[in-house]
């Protein structure tokens, strides 16, 4: 199992507890449902269940603000545009070691 999986099942069990009574059947069956698990997958599904907005101020338990922020700041951010863009401006070579933008105009 990934490194991934394994988070997934982590914030499953973790936000179950915070999942509306009515709403639980369907959140168990669409989790249980897929085979593989996405960080994209499990970003719409919690976001889709959970009440974010109220629980990450008012948690149930208060060990549980360590899996809010897990899931807020770190796992939830992984698959968005912005950590991409940043990811590809970090590995863009800079312009001094470019060597192909200039080239030697009076040959030896």
């Amino acid at each position: 199992m990934g490194k991934v999986a394994k988070e997934c099942i982590f914030l499953y069990e973790g936000f179950r507890a915070y999942v509306p009574k009515k709403k639980l059947a369907d959140f168990d069956n669409e989790f249980l449902s897929k085979k593989s698990y996405s960080v994209k997958f499990m970003t719409e599904l919690i976001i889709k269940y959970v009440n974010l907005k109220y629980y990450h101020k008012n948690p149930k338990n208060e060990n549980d603000g360590y899996l809010f922020n897990f899931f807020l700041v770190d796992f939830s951010q992984r698959s968005s545009k912005t950590t991409k863009a940043l990811k590809e401006f970090r590995n863009t070579p800079r312009t001094i070691d470019r060597s192909f933008m200039y080239f030697n105009a009076h040959p030896k």
